[in-house]
């Protein structure tokens, strides 16, 4: 009598490393950059220039053991946006206030943000949105950005 094949068990999803997880170990730009697939690293390095462009100063931050390191935008000691790898894609985070909100023309932008909008979290008066800077989320990205820096001024 033969034995039965045991059963396979179905695999758990495997969960994505984080990027850079060792908070004693910062990446260095060109570690960052090449990790990223030529086309979405055109539009990383396009969105740095634009934000040097305003004045945003630029350095690498430890998000925490789930994130680990990313680019973190600041403008006169307020954070502009932070740019990190989540689950090997670009992801810009920006956070919105009413007034940034109220500059925003949503039908403008593409599915990739209305996307962001509908699963930002946060408050009405502080309106969090993670946009995936690959496709068409780097243009959007930037119009974000603009609105934001526009309620500043």
């Amino acid at each position: 009598m033969a034995k039965p094949k045991p059963v396979e068990k179905p695999r758990a999803a495997a969960v994505p490393k984080v990027a850079f997880p060792k908070k004693a170990q910062p990446p260095t730009h060109a570690e960052f950059a090449a990790r990223l697939p030529a086309p979405v690293g055109k539009r990383f390095e396009g969105l740095r220039a634009y934000l040097k462009k305003q004045g945003a100063a630029e350095d690498f931050f430890y998000y925490g053991p789930r994130t680990g390191w990313g680019y973190r935008h600041m403008k006169d000691e307020q954070s502009l946006c932070s740019i990190v790898l989540s689950a090997g894609r670009l992801v810009g985070i920006v956070a919105l206030d009413g007034g940034a909100q109220a500059k925003i023309a949503w039908d403008g932008l593409s599915d990739v943000a209305r996307r962001a909008r509908k699963l930002a979290h946060g408050t009405p008066a502080l309106l969090w949105l993670d946009v995936p800077l690959d496709g068409n989320g780097a243009n959007d990205f930037k119009a974000l950005l603009k609105a934001k820096l526009g309620a500043r001024a």
